[in-house]
């Protein structure tokens, strides 16, 4: 009952991605006041479930761990053009596409012996949620993008050595997503097929081509869910005042179903809609997904002193995401997004001082490189960039059982921009998109907090 409900909680989540594409960092306070530097090695509270599993042997007793992030994204759209393939401009400017989340995660680890230890979390790992005004000019390539999943992890950790660990874990995972976009039946109208129409303004009518907008424009919605099965893995090594760590998450692979449902505006006839040249129609619709894989090598170094210094590298391989293709059990033509994704890695150092026994301080920063190869395949659903980290955090121990940790990140992306033309296309769908050109500057900032008990 009590996973349910979390899982619930979880799943109701739309979270804006914070790290490079639809990755989700913030899945520690702890940690993202370094930058995530030193994650697979750090092992200091109980998200080293996620992290890196085999950390869990370094606990002595149970430990259990409550956290939550305020992200607050900003997708700034500025539009330099916009045209229908009939050759019309397509008003409605640029805007503002981020939306804010709270996103929560937990865990928790039990010792079973001083060499073995279990351990469970639940969170949510990618997400996405851009929202786009109704009217922008870039309405019919993106509105609505909504992408949540939610992740249970159950976790192993056996230590052979004082000096070695290592770590596995299963994970299920459930994944929600809705798109939608605005529909150019204006466009669909003129060169779809549609019969000669002689009522004037009505869709395919004589007399001229019809200029996209109200009241031309349809909305188009595509829901999808499914669920997933991948695991993690991870080993721990202290050498001396040295902690290195290797993690691995595998990819998972999803078989998603859902529906697609089109409202076109009163005047298009149904007969346009069934036309086999066009056939856009309430139906059932279906995809495969494969969210990616990561590697990550981490290393912390305690000096002699109240400091610390830690970095990581990670390696995550986005390739196996090459588009996103949606297709429909009514047989009309697929819905397609291209992607063309490249494998990437994100680079972080940071570092701890102890002022006091009650206080620990830490910092960071990152690099985060974009899988987006170039503004062709970069989409208007998440105009993704490289992206630089900047961390602070603090932990306060407020008795011997209950630890607080706080964090603060700016995220700042690189400008990009994106460049949609239906030159080379094929389908109604694609000339329906017509160009686009718009530039976007973006950033990411996040607020952190957890608690930790010590049992």
């Amino acid at each position: 009952m009590h996973r349910r409900i979390l899982v619930a909680v979880l799943a109701a989540v739309s979270a804006p991605a914070s790290a490079a594409f639809f990755q989700i960092a913030e899945q520690s306070a702890s940690g993202i006041g370094n930058a995530f530097a030193g994650g697979a090695a750090i092992a200091e509270d109980a998200s080293t479930v996620w992290y890196n599993p085999a950390g869990m042997t370094r606990f002595t007793g149970p430990q259990f761990v409550v956290g939550g992030h305020y992200i607050h994204p900003s997708f700034k759209a500025d539009v330099k053009s916009a045209s229908t393939a009939l050759g019309f401009p397509i008003g409605g400017g640029g805007g503002e596409a981020g939306q804010d989340a709270f996103v929560p995660n937990l865990y928790a680890i039990y010792p079973v012996s001083k060499r073995f230890a279990l351990g469970a979390a639940v969170n949510a790992p990618f997400g996405l949620v851009t929202d786009y005004d109704d009217t922008w000019a870039g309405r019919y390539h993106a509105l609505r993008s909504d992408i949540k999943t939610v992740n249970v992890n159950l976790a192993a950790a056996f230590k052979f050595h004082d000096a070695f660990s290592v770590g596995l874990g299963a994970n299920h995972q459930n994944l929600d997503a809705e798109l939608t976009q605005a529909v150019d039946f204006a466009t669909i109208c003129t060169v779809g097929g549609a019969p000669p129409i002689s009522v004037p303004n009505n869709c395919g009518a004589s007399g001229g081509f019809v200029q996209p907008g109200t009241p031309n424009d349809g909305h188009a919605k595509v829901t999808a869910k499914g669920d997933a099965w991948g695991y993690n893995a991870g080993i721990l090594s202290q050498l001396g005042a040295t902690r290195i760590g290797l993690a691995y998450r595998s990819k998972v692979k999803y078989k998603l179903d859902g529906e697609f449902d089109i409202a076109a505006p009163a005047n298009v006839p149904n007969t346009l809609l069934t036309n086999p040249n066009v056939l856009l129609v309430d139906t059932g619709a279906h995809t495969e997904i494969t969210l990616p894989s990561t590697l990550s090598l981490s290393a912390v170094f305690q000096t002699r002193g109240p400091w610390a210094i830690m970095a990581d590298v990670t390696r995550t391989n986005w390739s196996v995401l090459p588009e996103l293709r949606i297709k429909f059990d009514s047989g009309q033509g697929d819905q397609v997004v291209t992607l063309n994704l490249k494998d990437v890695y994100r680079y972080s150092v940071g570092t701890t001082y102890r002022p006091s026994d009650a206080w620990l301080l830490r910092a960071g920063v990152a690099l985060d490189r974009s899988p987006v190869p170039n503004a062709m395949d970069r989409t208007p659903r998440l105009p993704d960039s490289d992206r630089r980290w900047l961390s602070v955090g603090a932990g306060l121990r407020a008795s011997e059982s209950v630890h607080f940790d706080f964090a603060y990140t700016y995220i700042r992306l690189a400008d990009s921009s994106v460049q949609k033309t239906i030159a080379g296309g094929t389908g109604t769908e694609n000339l329906s998109r017509g160009n686009l050109s718009v530039n976007y500057q973006g950033s990411v900032q996040i607020f952190s907090a957890q608690v930790r008990w010590a049992f």
